[in-house]
Order: structure tokens, then sequence, then C-alpha cells
């Protein structure tokens, strides 16, 4: 199989929803209850048909597979610019004092590195707790 996908066939559909599946844990049980409750259970996308990926793709915003194919699982690359912002702000505060980083472990449950955290989930947290920026340097 060559590194190129085409939009609208199988392969591509089945790609996305595995890449999909690697973005992280909520997207694994989106997939997993989805399979559960219209596909009999059946979480391999690559044993449904191509009008069943895709109704699950436009369904949930599921975005394009990373171009480049798939060798193997790849690693949660260099992080975003704007994620890496935050996970930095969120560090700083920890550092801080040990009440904010009591405060950061209470939030975040059992994972206590930001970067393995939602982009989402990190800027709640600093709405929440009004993390301060960080000062340059």
């Amino acid at each position: 199989g060559g590194g190129n996908l085409t939009p609208g066939t199988k392969d591509y559909l089945v790609a996305q929803v595995k890449a999909f599946q690697r973005i992280g844990d909520q997207q694994k049980e989106l997939w997993g209850t989805y399979a559960d409750m219209y596909l009999g259970g059946v979480r391999d996308p690559a044993r449904h048909d191509a009008a069943t990926l895709e109704e699950f793709c436009t369904n949930h915003h599921v975005p394009p597979p990373p171009a480049g194919g798939f060798q193997g699982h790849t690693p949660v690359g260099p992080l975003d610019p704007a994620k890496e912002a935050l996970v930095m702000r969120v560090k700083a505060y920890q550092k801080a004092s040990r009440e904010q980083s009591e405060l950061w472990k209470t939030f975040c449950g059992p994972t206590c590195d930001p970067a393995r955290h939602e982009a989402e989930k990190l800027q709640e947290f600093i709405t929440t707790y009004n993390v301060p920026d960080p000062a340059p340097g």
C-alpha cells in the first residue's frame, strides 16, 4: 500500500478513523461506543464499508488522516505552538507553589504531565484558576 490515500476511498476512511482513535482516549471511546451501538461491537474500521465509516467521520467531524500514510504508531510528535504555550503555563504554575501543584493534581487526575492532556483541558484549568502567563525568560 502506498502512502497516498484518496479521500472518499475505504482505505482513506479506515486511516481516518484509526488516526482519530489515536488522538486520545475520548476519541477512542467515542468510536468504541459508536461501534457498540450501531456496528454490532465491531471496532476494526477495516471490517466496515466505506459508507458506514464516512457517516461516522461526517457526524463526528473527524479530521482527515495525517499525510504520509501510517508507518506504525506515530508518537505524539511536536506539539502545536498553541498547546505548547498552555503546557508551559501549567508547568510554571505548578512550580510556583505546592498548593498550585496540588490544585493541578486534583484537576488532572492520574496523568500529571500537562503535555498528555488535551489543549481544551489545559485551557479549562488556566481559566478556572486564573493561571498567569509565565514571565518571559
